[in-house]
């Protein structure tokens, strides 16, 4: 004979599956995926941003890039005075990369005039801890450049990118709050969001190996920066 106790429990459990199995079947009928998911907060980007100790001399912001498929991208521009030659910075904020990869290489002719082929695998770099970066020559001028990412590691192609945003719930798990709002229909369960950004100088044509050390020095800070202000979704 089942107890009382026993039958509640088996009620209530009942009761929440068939809960659960309801909000699934909403989430898959409704596909989350589509446009009717709440986009990440817009996000204005501070006047300054710290680089070292070197004195900043511009802030600007960029005009808003517009992608075919509507979204927008808002970005900002610094410049810091450094010998021999001042150090520029571009960040753009990619809010929706399951459309529009939010790659160094996929974004550079698209935001700039250099080449995508200035991108090489000999150009792109490692650091444990942070991720990958590219730090290349174009012009004579150096680049260092990555999209800092939310969460994991900084990247730079778009395998990289894509191993960095999709959550393996079986290595990494899910974020409880982000799986909740998954299941509601009102966040992606991919976060795809990025801070693509280039850094770049002049090259001294006296000291040209001097010129790229420090350029990735100031790239690595700028990432340390970014990552522990990174926008809020």
């Amino acid at each position: 004979m089942i107890s009382i106790a026993s039958f509640a429990r088996q009620s209530l459990l009942s009761i929440l599956c068939c809960g659960a199995l309801g909000v699934l079947g909403h989430v898959i009928i409704n596909n989350p995926t589509k446009s009717n998911l709440s986009e990440p907060a817009t996000f204005d980007f501070p006047q300054q941003v710290p680089l070292q100790d070197l004195p900043m001399l511009a802030s600007k912001q960029l005009a808003i890039h517009t992608f075919k498929n509507g979204m927008v991208a808002k970005g900002r521009s610094y410049q810091y005075q450094h010998n021999p030659q001042p150090i520029n910075v571009e960040v753009r904020y990619i809010t929706d990369g399951e459309v529009n990869p939010p790659t160094l290489e996929y974004l550079i002719p698209v935001f700039t005039q250099i080449p995508a082929t200035a991108i090489q695998p000999s150009t792109i770099k490692e650091q444990s801890g942070l991720g990958f970066y590219s730090l290349f020559v174009d012009q004579k001028t150096a680049y260092f450049g990555t999209c800092i990412n939310p969460q994991g590691i900084t990247t730079v192609t778009a395998n990289q990118f894509h191993n960095n945003s999709n959550p393996n719930p079986l290595v990494n798990g899910i974020p409880v709050d982000r799986l909740f709002s998954w299941l509601l229909g009102r966040q992606k369960l991919r976060d795809s969001r990025c801070l693509w950004t280039v850094l770049s100088t002049p090259i001294d044509p006296a000291a040209p190996d001097a010129t790229m050390k420090k350029l990735e020095t100031l790239g690595v800070t700028w990432i340390h920066w970014w990552q522990s202000h990174f926008p809020p979704a």
